[in-house]
């Protein structure tokens, strides 16, 4: 029974300080957040803080991997067994709504993306895994829907991947640059693009050594 409320604790606490360090990210960047404001912040002390994650970089690397796991367990909700478009579309749903609903989370897990690219940084995320673990996801979704006879085998997955990651990264980064910007209004407008590029095998009536139409470049040996 101690051992479950001490186990209680140190969750509890684990999350108040990620939540702090995700607040003040958001509020004072990267520079501005540090080990001793965000035990603070959090209502505990610095050496918390610093037991907890051993440096700066221990506690974005906390902060980012939280806010992965959250979008990406939305993302697995949204597409459950679906494939092809009417997985993209669900999970461009899921990803607009962590969004709105967590904003905060999805500017510092941009603030921390983005400084992976300076090579002089203190914290270097493996974002490169990221975004392949998210490419080989579409990929995925994209042969299901082949192979189940859903869409046309001549279409590239591992192009489908690569556009529709840089058109969600893409549309995520202008709005939060200019949170004016009509994310709604952006988000619906891809979806009806993937459906219409995307469409049933048996809609698109292809001549058989024609693939001029096809949105895709066809698929290639690896």
């Amino acid at each position: 029974m101690v051992r479950r409320r001490q186990a209680e604790r140190s969750a509890l606490s684990d999350r108040r300080l990620t939540e702090a360090a995700t607040e003040l990210l958001v509020k004072s960047g990267i520079q501005g957040t540090t080990l001793e404001a965000v035990g603070k912040r959090a209502g505990y002390s610095r050496a918390l803080a610093t037991h907890r994650f051993g440096s700066k970089a221990g506690l974005f690397s906390r902060v980012l991997r939280a806010a992965t796991a959250d979008w990406l367990e939305r993302m697995q909700k949204a597409v459950g067994t679906k494939v092809g478009a009417d997985a993209l579309c669900a999970a461009t749903d899921a990803t607009e709504r962590f969004i709105r609903e967590r904003p905060n989370e999805v500017r510092a897990m941009y603030l921390l993306w983005f400084q992976s690219i300076d090579p002089s940084a203190e914290y270097q995320s493996n974002i490169l895994n990221v975004h392949r673990a998210q490419r080989r996801d579409v990929e995925i979704w994209i042969r299901a829907a082949q192979k189940a006879g859903q869409l046309d085998l001549r279409v590239n997955s591992r192009r489908v991947a690569e556009q529709y990651c840089a058109s969600m990264a893409g549309i995520a980064y202008q709005w939060l640059v200019n949170p004016e910007m009509p994310l709604g209004l952006m988000y619906r407008q891809l979806k009806t693009n993937l459906r219409e590029q995307l469409q049933a095998r048996s809609d698109l009536h292809l001549d058989a050594h024609d693939s001029t139409r096809s949105p895709y470049p066809a698929q290639t040996p690896a």
